[in-house]
């Protein structure tokens, strides 16, 4: 006993140390929100897929501009392709602006021009070209904004473009002028904006919030979140909005929540211009979880490079360093904790070694025990042994009992058999005397009595109940189990007081051993060519075609 226990706790040791370790070396996540991390690793994993998504849809729209000669819906496929690659490259989204500039398709149709260039102002301010941004603006005409559609399209662009320079400046009073410009432009938004719009959910909320109306805000775009689907960039958007109404709200786990859905709408929708990333390496960082801060920290930086985007870059790389440090930080405290679990195992070698001496004194005392444990076993091989004669004893008795079963079927077939044959004779005999009288004496009389088979008739009349009552002496359910075998609603019916038909009795000669086609229909009474015709019909109507006659000898 005292080696048993000793045992037990010199190898629970090492595992109250790797719990130990691998608790300290969990993070501070809140347990609910560790779905959304795992769905979000997965899908980095597949981000290759939703690129590929898009990436078709891209060529499947320059091929269609090749096959398309009319100049309005050339327009519009450019349009198609700016819109893919607004998110996504910002390179590619300038070339095809550019591109859309100088067709006259284009530039010919009323309000294209000037929205084209609100698209180029948009995305150098979303790529962090902030000077071009600047003086695209300042080049779009006052006039051309001749609609609430591109006055909301300027003003939506013009705020944006305020809000990353006041994001991208290191000086106070730099950044107070273009937040006092970001505001401007969001107050002149709303006034054009459409109720209802996603631009007016987007910044009419965000102001409320700026402003102090946090639960309003929450509770307006939370209610149209659902509206969209995950992996479309309104859904990114709005996840990404609320997420940083949650934080300046003071609720992080809310916070933490909508940012991870916003970062796996951005992985889904093949989403390059992102913010989502960044922030989650901060968070993680901020919660120990170093290698998932170091993942998703390269995920943005990688997003930025391929999207061209200087400040989204530049924000990433400042983070590089830090992350850098804490992902070398872990690893070395990862190291060291190995280097101690294999001190760790070393010593637990000594202990098994001292295990091993106790155990081997144990082995002794186990020796008397296993001689009596022998002993016993042989006891119960002699018990074995007078079961196996009960049991090959019983065996010989159910042969015996199947040897009787099988000879009173093979009787019940003899009967049978010989009370058809003498029917059969009978049936000779009245032929020969119809042969006799025709010869001579009172023929009439005597064909007239010959004529009658009413004899014969009930002869086998009787016959056939004998048969019938000596089948279902031996076989009780027998027309049941029959029905049993075929296909629901196709069941033999027999008529009142009757036992069993011309059919049943077919396959109850069957079942007696009697398959010959000629002796079944010597025995009912008909042609070879009749018995065919039911063997084949009921076999059809058998839920087991193949086997149903192999069936039908099983039945007991």
């Amino acid at each position: 006993m005292i080696l048993k226990h000793s045992i037990k706790y010199l190898y629970l040791a090492p595992l109250l140390f790797v719990a130990a370790a691998c608790i300290n070396s969990k993070s501070g996540a809140s347990a609910d929100l560790q779905p959304l991390y795992r769905q979000l690793d997965a899908e980095i994993d597949s981000s290759a897929k939703y690129e590929n998504i898009k990436e078709d849809r891209i060529i499947r729209l320059k091929k269609e501009y090749d096959l398309t000669t009319d100049g309005i819906r050339r327009t519009a496929i450019i349009d198609s392709l700016i819109h893919e690659f607004a998110a996504y490259n910002a390179d590619s989204t300038l070339y095809y602006i550019s591109f859309n500039l100088r067709r006259d398709d284009a530039r010919n149709q009323p309000g294209e021009f000037t929205r084209l260039m609100i698209k180029r102002l948009d995305q150098y301010a979303h790529a962090g070209f902030f000077a071009d941004a600047l003086a695209v603006k300042n080049s779009i005409p006052k006039d051309s904004l001749s609609s609430d559609s591109l006055l909301e399209e300027y003003y939506s662009a013009c705020s944006a473009l305020y809000q990353y320079l006041s994001e991208y400046t290191n000086e106070h009073e730099t950044f107070d002028e273009y937040n006092r410009q970001r505001t401007l432009y969001s107050d002149s938004l709303t006034q054009v904006v459409k109720p209802g719009s996603f631009n007016h959910l987007v910044y009419v909320m965000s102001e409320k919030a700026r402003n102090g109306h946090h639960r309003e805000a929450i509770e307006g775009l939370q209610s149209h979140l659902k509206d969209y689907s995950s992996g479309s960039r309104e859904y990114s958007i709005l996840a990404s909005t609320l997420a940083y109404i949650y934080k300046t709200s003071g609720n992080p786990d809310e916070y933490k929540r909508h940012l991870l859905l916003s970062a796996i709408s951005d992985v889904q929708g093949a989403v390059k211009e992102n913010m989502s990333f960044r922030e989650a390496a901060m968070v993680m960082l901020d919660e120990g979880e170093v290698e998932r801060a170091h993942r998703y920290l390269k995920k943005s930086i990688a997003d930025a490079n391929f999207y061209s985007a200087m400040m989204r870059n530049a924000q990433s790389s400042i983070m590089l360093p830090v992350i850098d440090d804490a992902y070398t930080e872990h690893r070395n405290t990862l190291t060291m904790r190995l280097r101690i679990m294999v001190a760790i195992c070393c010593a637990l070698l000594v202990g098994l070694a001292c295990t091993v001496f106790f155990i081997l004194k144990q082995l002794r005392r186990r020796k008397e025990a296993n001689e009596k444990i022998r002993l016993a076993n042989d006891e119960l091989s002699h018990l074995s042994a007078q079961l196996q004669d009960m049991n090959k004893a019983l065996e010989t008795r159910n042969s015996q009992l199947a040897e009787i079963n099988r000879t009173q079927e093979e009787y019940a077939g003899l009967f049978m058999e010989f009370c058809s044959s003498a029917i059969l004779t009978l049936q000779r005999y009245q032929q020969s005397l119809r042969v006799s009288a025709a010869q001579g004496g009172n023929r009439a009389a005597l064909l007239k009595k010959l004529e009658s088979s009413e004899i014969s008739d009930q002869l086998l009349t009787d016959f056939y109940d004998r048969f019938d009552e000596a089948i279902l002496s031996i076989y009780p359910d027998f027309a049941d189990k029959f029905n049993a075998l075929l296909n629901p609603g196709e069941e033999v019916q027999l008529k009142s007081r009757e036992l069993l038909n011309t059919e049943l009795r077919l396959f109850a000669l069957i079942r007696i051993g009697i398959e010959d086609s000629a002796k079944i229909a010597q025995f009912l009474r008909c042609s070879k060519t009749t018995v065919y015709t039911y063997r084949s019909k009921m076999r059809k109507r058998a839920r087991r075609p193949d086997d149903f006659e192999q069936e039908v000898k099983k039945i007991r």
